[in-house]
């Protein structure tokens, strides 16, 4: 029987999912603004939207079609402005008990669609026998098929497109997770805004790859500004989307991309920031916080391919960059090296361990840069950094959240936090990127 219930000036909080209450029981419902009143259906499995009665100011209409059902982003449904107000209010709300003189204002992105430089889809072969790819419901592993998303760059979906073609036309068969048999797994595709260079990833199930040079010669004949193909190797029973080895099919293997002043390699696996104009302001942000003198050496931990340590280095006497991933450390030094930059040290080791044996060394650090993953760092890699006592540590963190567990690490090895910054890095989405300033307390 088909069921609907409404609730009026229903409360929601940052996390767009108002909380209802229907036979006792409590559910969130999806894509709800702040003090609106809506209809759901109460007939499927769990209760959702079925409409708005009376819509709130701050809503638009959704241009994206998939956003119901796919995990990629949140606020479409919302105007950027009130999506930045939500965003704000989540910050200070969130860093609230560290008393901070200034009210944090997040810094917005330039662009708020088609920002993201990498494009990450999974392959399934549709109803029709047609070769689909796309992204994963939220909270859940069903794959919901996306045309065109309208968070990556426009480049990315054309050659997706073309590709989804091509490989139809020539019969090479996705992945299947349940059989383990088929082809292509996942694509992964770099995009340089600047450069307008493309790499594009086909992970495959394994070496075999029947029809490559097919492909590769049918994209090619399409002029879509691929410079490079890699066929990366992945043939285990995993959700992680890469595998250990990969092949150059196509081109050198990597793609350049400028930012401010410098020139960047970047590989399939390097670590680049996905939003490429608020790189730069969130380097820039954050270099002026450290307030870097000639005489400083200065940790950059967790370097990525080099890029705020190539950015940090008309500041200091010296950069050490450390990194665990191999391949981005060999790409940071060759992007020191095209840059002429003659004052950086980049080593391939991990980040905990390398700081853990500086502070056995009592080397002496004058400013810590560290861009961790967003699971945080570790309470190793902070107690290291109270026993070397830089006089700065410039946190930037892609998840407030473990950020603040964090900052009471550094609370009891004399830290003190002198500010907060933050720059929005995913624009409609639910994430968004901090800068913490840290000096030791003398």
């Amino acid at each position: 029987m088909y069921m609907l219930k409404q609730f009026k000036n229903v409360s929601v909080g940052y996390v767009p999912d108002a909380e209802v209450e229907i036979n006792n029981k409590k559910y969130l419902i999806h894509g709800v603004i702040d003090k609106e009143d809506i209809e759901v259906d109460t007939d499927g499995k769990y209760p959702s939207l079925k409409r708005v009665i009376t819509p709130s100011p701050e809503r638009i209409k959704n241009g994206c079609p998939f956003q119901n059902e796919c995990g990629g982003c949140q606020f479409q449904h919302i105007n950027y402005d009130y999506e930045i107000k939500l965003k704000n209010e989540f910050l200070n709300d969130l860093f609230k008990p560290f008393k901070l003189k200034n009210k944090i204002e997040i810094v917005p992105s330039f662009d708020n669609l088609h920002y993201r430089n990498k494009c990450q889809m999974t392959y399934k072969l549709s109803k029709t026998k047609r070769v689909v790819c796309g992204l994963y419901e939220e909270y859940s592993h069903n794959l919901v098929t996306v045309t065109d998303c309208m968070l990556q760059a426009k480049k990315a979906n054309e050659i997706i497109k073309e590709l989804n073609r091509v490989l139809t036309k020539h019969k090479i068969m996705p992945y299947d997770e349940k059989t383990r048999r088929g082809t292509i797994r996942h694509v992964y595709i770099r995009y340089g805004f600047n450069s307008k260079e493309a790499m594009l990833t086909i992970v495959t199930n394994g070496e075999m790859f029947p029809g490559r040079n097919n492909v590769i010669k049918d994209l090619d004949k399409e002029k879509l500004g691929i410079k490079t193909i890699v066929q990366n190797y992945n043939s285990r029973d995993t959700s992680i989307v890469m595998g250990d080895r990969e092949k150059v099919l196509y081109g050198p293997g990597f793609i350049y991309e400028n930012v401010g002043d410098y020139k960047f390699k970047i590989s399939s696996k390097s670590f680049f920031q996905i939003n490429t104009i608020g790189m730069k302001k969130l380097y820039d942000l954050a270099l002026k916080k450290a307030e870097i003198t000639k005489n400083d050496i200065v940790i950059d931990a967790y370097c990525g391919v080099g890029t705020i340590s190539i950015f940090a280095s008309k500041y200091a006497k010296k950069v050490i960059g450390v990194e665990l991933n191999k391949q981005a450390i060999v790409d940071a030094k060759i992007n020191a090296k095209i840059n002429n930059i003659n004052n950086i040290d980049f080593l391939a080791d991990d980040a905990t361990n390398f700081m853990t044996h500086l502070a056995k060394d009592r080397t002496h650090i004058d400013v810590v840069l560290m861009d961790p993953p967003r699971d945080g760092s570790t309470k190793q890699f902070i107690n290291a950094i109270g026993h070397l006592k830089p006089r700065k540590v410039v946190y930037i963190s892609c998840d407030p959240r473990t950020l603040k567990r964090d900052l009471y690490l550094f609370f009891e090895n004399d830290y003190v936090l002198k500010s907060i910054d933050a720059v929005d890095m995913f624009p409609r989405t639910l994430h968004t990127e901090a800068i913490a300033v840290l000096e030791l307390d003398e």
